[in-house]
Order: C-alpha cells, then sequence, then structure tokens
C-alpha cells in the first residue's frame, strides 16, 4: 500500500455524535424529532444536499443556506474544544507515516472543521493532502473524491486503501478499483453486515491495524 485515503466523521474522528446532537437541536426547534432515517440521510450526504430535501418534506420556514450555518456553527465549538480522536487512530496513522505512506483526506465534511480538530489533536502534520466533496460536486456514492485524493497524493487507485465508515463510500471505493476498509462506528451498527459484504476489510478500531 502506497496510499491511504481516509474518510473523517466516524473514521479518524469520534464526531458523529455531535452532528447528531446538533440536528436534534435544530429540528426540535421546530417541534420535530430528528429520525434513525433523517439522520442516515444526513450521514451519507453533505449538509448541502440533504437539508433542502428534509426542509421541503418537513415544510420548514427557513433556507437551507441559513439551516446550514446553524447546524454547523452549533458544532464549531466541538472540533475547536472537545471532539476526540477514534482510539489508537494517531498511532496507525504515525505508523503509516513512518513507513512512508502517502496520507490524505476525503471528506463530505468542512475543511476548516476537521483542519481544527487535527491541529489541536496533534495530527495535522501528518496528513499529506485533502478532497472533499463540494470540489466535485457529488457524494461517495461516486468514487470521484477517492480519485481527486489519490491524485494529489501521487499514487495510482490500486495501489491506495480507502478507510470509511459509511456503505456509499466502501461500495464506490471498491468498485473503482481501491481497497475498501471499512471501520465500526455506533453510527453504522445497523450497516455491518452490508459493510463486510462490500469491503476487503473490516474492523472495529484502528488497533486492529497495529
Amino acid at each position: 500500500m502506497k496510499g491511504a485515503i481516509f474518510d473523517v466523521d466516524g473514521t479518524l474522528l469520534d464526531s458523529m455524535g455531535a452532528w447528531w446532537v446538533a440536528c436534534r437541536n435544530f429540528f426540535g426547534r421546530y417541534g420535530l424529532d430528528f429520525s434513525d432515517e433523517a439522520g442516515a440521510a444526513l450521514k451519507e450526504l453533505r449538509l448541502e444536499e440533504s437539508l433542502p430535501m428534509l426542509i421541503n418534506e418537513y415544510n420548514l420556514d427557513i433556507t437551507p443556506r441559513d439551516a446550514v450555518a446553524e447546524i454547523k456553527a452549533a458544532v464549531d465549538t466541538a472540533y475547536e474544544t472537545s471532539i476526540p480522536l477514534k482510539p489508537y487512530a494517531k498511532e496507525y496513522l504515525m505508523h503509516l507515516k513512518q513507513h512512508g505512506t502517502r496520507i490524505a483526506i476525503a471528506t463530505s465534511g468542512y475543511k476548516e472543521l476537521c483542519q481544527a480538530a487535527f491541529k489541536r489533536l496533534g495530527v495535522f502534520g501528518l496528513i499529506d493532502e485533502y478532497a472533499f466533496s463540494f470540489e466535485v460536486n457529488k457524494g461517495k456514492d461516486h468514487p470521484d473524491i477517492y480519485f481527486l485524493a489519490a491524485e494529489r497524493i501521487g499514487v495510482e487507485p490500486g495501489q491506495c486503501t480507502v478507510y470509511e465508515d459509511i456503505v456509499a463510500g466502501i461500495r464506490s471505493a471498491k468498485a473503482a478499483g481501491f481497497t475498501a476498509c471499512a471501520i465500526y462506528d455506533p453510527s453504522n451498527e445497523g450497516d455491518t453486515d452490508v459493510l463486510k459484504q462490500y469491503a476487503d476489510h473490516y474492523i472495529t478500531g484502528w488497533k486492529d491495524m497495529l
């Protein structure tokens, strides 16, 4: 393996809980329950893609742009102060770096949030490149973001492993010729069997890789 491409939320960072709380508070303000189905939609898509659908479904009196800003603002402090790395994530990144593996991030999240967390947690210097979904204008059900990440670290897809916690990402990466490694997160527990079906490898945590 010459290249490693990592998702962020639910993969390197234990951050899904912060998003769940922010979304529940947002919808609760309108007297709505934030369902598991709505949560699944937000997990698989960027906020800019999923919130317009939910706003339309619930007929909310707010623009998608304002809704994104409100939810994003609610998690800002958590990324800057409290969201942790998943156990042994730093050790695994250091292991890869020591062995000359090029490391990229491929995320549907936000540059300023993940980089703030990485700087605080001491792993920012271990990341070589970043690729973001907004740059390819497609979700992770398409492999474009992984191709972009591989291109930026100068490694062919067949020599890269993609580490993901969502089914859409695992399926598209695998179909595009990457090695796909799925990682457990409480938010994907219901998808365990499907992740195992499509991934080349399934791990319960980063200690498994050490």
